[in-house]
């Protein structure tokens, strides 16, 4: 017996003023402001995401330095034991935000600190607005046509480009 691997199922989702802000709170935004947005809903805990991260990331970064689309990851905390690491994202500067998260996700030491606040909550209050309730999730989203899709749980490499081929760069 063969196993088949159904297609990924995408939900169509229309929450244009939302992935907006999203842009504007976004601890990781790599890209221009172009219309065409990929967001990434992640916890430092969820081993999915860094699974996802690990064969993603270098995919988007290079979409979004090419300007062909805006690559953003926002927190949605699933695990309250990763609060300290989501709280300590926002504390080093941008520049270095992503090698940070790369370094968690590949189970490098990184130094947390006492890192105050909870801005990490408004990602995930806009988050619950687009209709993310887990992680990871994947929102491709064009701005300009006031329409994307999301997929919820994690999705092989080549299903990632496929979507974004197929969803967002068409």
């Amino acid at each position: 017996m063969l196993f088949r691997r159904s297609r990924p199922k995408f939900v169509p989702v229309a929450k244009t003023e939302s992935v907006r802000r999203l842009l504007d709170v976004a601890p990781i935004k790599l890209g221009s402001n172009n219309d065409r947005v990929v967001a990434v809903f992640f916890d430092f805990k969820c081993p999915y995401c860094a699974r996802l991260f690990r064969e993603t990331e270098e995919y988007f970064a290079d979409l979004a330095f090419r300007g062909i689309l805006t690559y953003i990851m926002c927190d949605y905390i699933v695990h309250k034991s990763a609060e300290p690491l989501h709280r300590a994202l926002r504390c080093i500067p941008d520049e270095e935000r992503l090698e940070f998260v790369a370094q968690v996700f590949n189970g490098g030491e990184v130094k947390v600190g006492d890192c105050p606040g909870e801005s990490y909550k408004e990602c995930e209050r806009l988050a619950e607005e687009v209709g993310v309730y887990g992680t990871p999730t994947l929102l491709l989203y064009d701005l300009k046509k006031g329409r994307g899709y999301m997929h919820f749980g994690y999705l092989m490499q080549d299903e990632v480009v496929e979507a974004v081929l197929e969803y967002l760069l068409r």
